[in-house]
């Protein structure tokens, strides 16, 4: 892999002389705005610094295309409140990521930085009171040592599974020589992390005729029902969107109480469902609407019993109608729990999976952890109870930068 910075007047000037220097197959990894130093700054105009990687030919492009829909999705605005959703009208109706800046974004290399200089820091600490007579070549490469043992250390105090964050330092050595500097091997990690986050997804209208229905699974005590709710909301207020609230949770009353409070306040249907036929029943009175959203009962992954009724419940549509499953799982939650919840509902269904909770952990690493591990496509994240405000898309980015050491904050 190779891992260059091009400044140039613009933007697209720098990319061209990438392009002309490494091949049409680059990744644009950052884009930043420096402006002009010195005694004479003030006659000078800015310019821009673009950093991108180059791979072996087919991975190059997966992984540029990977990084534009990312881009892509994290231009999208977040609704802060349900006055704000009022006042937006004609968004859309569908829970976003939170805008990015151009002046974030121009940042978004310098917080890199700061994160190989945390890392740098304390990898002079490790090597004070070491012989300083060294051969220089020698003291390089054990400095280098040095800072992957450091960046491997800080992935594991992350929570990154041990298996992976090997996986990751493997692909160290494999693609970089002795010549290798800090700067890309930190570079490198970064860029990988983020790809194997991969495309966060969103709840999107139907393609077939009569609404989309949304199942919302996952174990008790996580959030489901209150994630729903924050969907709909600005789903219903925002975008004007027709949906109905159904919950199939008969087991717990304040939950069904919960969601029923929600749609009296929204103005939208909502109905309790005890059977796959009075599911389908119900549906029949909204083929005009946008959405079904169906909150489900949390169970113990070791509950058959209940795994059989949910997989009759999601496949009781088959091909006529559009649904999704929306895993929902708590980022605080261990990983090998985690690993026992998901795995269960794989035998199930696919799901694309929404973590909540965000606000109660420092530590990012299991979200990655599952990703790898399930292959299911990330999509919302929640950081705090109030509804419809704290949820917004995965940001893989502010992610990694938490698990590479840097802090991100919550809320």
């Amino acid at each position: 892999m190779i891992i260059k910075k091009f400044q140039a007047k613009t933007e697209e000037e720098a990319v061209m002389q990438a392009k002309k220097e490494l091949g049409e197959n680059v990744v644009v990894m950052n884009v930043r705005m420096i402006k002009p130093k010195g005694l004479f700054k003030w006659f000078r105009s800015p310019t821009v610094e673009v950093m991108v990687a180059k791979e072996e030919e087919s991975e190059a492009v997966r992984a540029k295309e990977q990084t534009e829909k990312m881009q892509t999705e994290n231009l999208k605005d977040v609704i802060a409140s349900i006055d704000k959703l009022r006042q937006l009208g004609e968004d859309g109706g569908e829970p976003s990521a939170k805008k990015t800046p151009p002046a974030e974004e121009a940042v978004l290399e310098e917080r890199l930085e700061n994160i190989q200089n945390l890392l740098e820091e304390k990898l002079k600490k490790q090597e004070d009171g070491k012989d300083v007579q060294a051969p220089e070549a020698e003291k390089k490469n054990t400095e280098m040592t040095e800072f992957i043992r450091l960046l491997y250390n800080t992935m594991i105090e992350n929570e990154v599974h041990e298996k992976y964050a090997n996986q990751m330092i493997d692909e160290i050595e494999q693609n970089f020589g002795e010549k290798m500097k800090v700067e890309h091997v930190l570079s490198h990690i970064y860029q990988k992390m983020v790809l194997k986050f991969g495309k966060v997804e969103r709840i999107t209208p139907s393609k077939k005729k009569g609404p989309k229905v949304v199942f919302f699974l996952g174990p008790t005590g996580v959030g489901k029902t209150t994630t729903l709710a924050k969907i709909a909301s600005q789903f219903s207020v925002s975008g004007s969107k027709k949906i109905a609230l159904f919950t199939a949770d008969t087991y717990r009353i304040s939950a069904t109480d919960q969601l029923k409070t929600y749609a009296n306040i929204l103005g939208v249907p909502f109905h309790i469902i005890y059977s796959v036929d009075e599911m389908r029943t119900y549906l029949e009175s909204y083929k005009e609407y946008d959405y079904v959203l169906i909150d489900t009962a949390g169970h113990s992954p070791n509950n058959e019993e209940r795994r059989k009724d949910m997989n009759e419940f999601i496949h009781a549509f088959g091909d006529e109608v559009e649904t999704e499953v929306y895993l929902v799982l708590s980022a605080t939650t261990k990983y090998r729990d985690l690993m026992n919840i998901t795995d269960t509902y794989t035998a199930i269904t696919d799901y694309k999976i929404i973590f909540t909770k965000l606000d109660e952990t420092t530590v990012y690493g299991n979200l990655l952890n599952l990703k790898i591990h399930t292959g299911a496509p990330l999509s919302y994240v929640t950081n705090g109870q109030n509804v419809p405000d704290d949820i917004e898309l995965f940001q893989p980015q502010e992610a990694v930068r938490n698990i590479l050491g840097g802090q991100v904050e919550n809320g």
